[in-house]
C-alpha cells in the first residue's frame, strides 16, 4: 500500500475508511471470541456441577464422554467420571474392601486347597 499523504482526497478518504473497518471487525471479532470463551466456561462449569450431582452413572456418562473427546480410553474416563461422584462414604469402603480383599485372598486360596486335598483323601479312601 502507499503512504497516505502521496494519494488524492478520495483514496485517502477510502484507505482511512477500510482502516477503520478493519479496526472495527478486529475489535468485534475480539469481543465475539471472549463471550464464546465465558459462555463455554459457563457451560463447562454446568455439565461438571450436573455430572457430581447427578449420581454415578451420569458421572461415568460424562467422564466417558470427556474421554472420548480427548482422543483417551472412554472405559477410564467413565471409571474416573464414576468415582469423582461417588461420595466420601462409598469411597472408604470400596478403598477397605480392596484391602481386606488382598488381605483375605491368601487365606481363601489356603481353605479352597485344603478343601480340594480332603475331597481328594475321601475320593481314594472310598476307591
Amino acid at each position: 500500500m502507499t503512504a497516505v499523504t502521496e494519494l488524492n482526497a478520495g483514496e485517502r478518504l477510502k484507505a482511512c475508511g477500510v482502516r477503520i473497518a478493519v479496526a472495527l471487525i478486529d475489535r468485534a471479532a475480539g469481543a465475539v471470541a471472549d463471550k464464546v470463551d465465558d459462555v463455554s466456561e459457563q457451560l463447562e462449569g454446568q455439565l461438571q456441577g450436573l455430572a457430581s450431582g447427578g449420581g454415578v452413572k451420569l458421572g461415568a456418562i460424562f467422564g466417558a464422554g470427556n474421554a472420548v473427546m480427548a482422543g483417551k480410553n472412554p472405559v477410564l474416563g467413565a471409571v474416573k467420571g464414576a468415582w469423582g461422584a461417588l461420595g466420601t462414604g462409598p469411597k472408604i469402603g470400596i478403598v477397605l474392601g480392596l484391602i481386606l480383599l488382598g488381605v483375605l485372598s491368601p487365606v481363601a486360596l489356603v481353605l479352597l486347597l485344603v478343601g480340594l486335598l480332603i475331597a481328594a483323601i475321601v475320593s481314594a479312601v472310598k476307591n
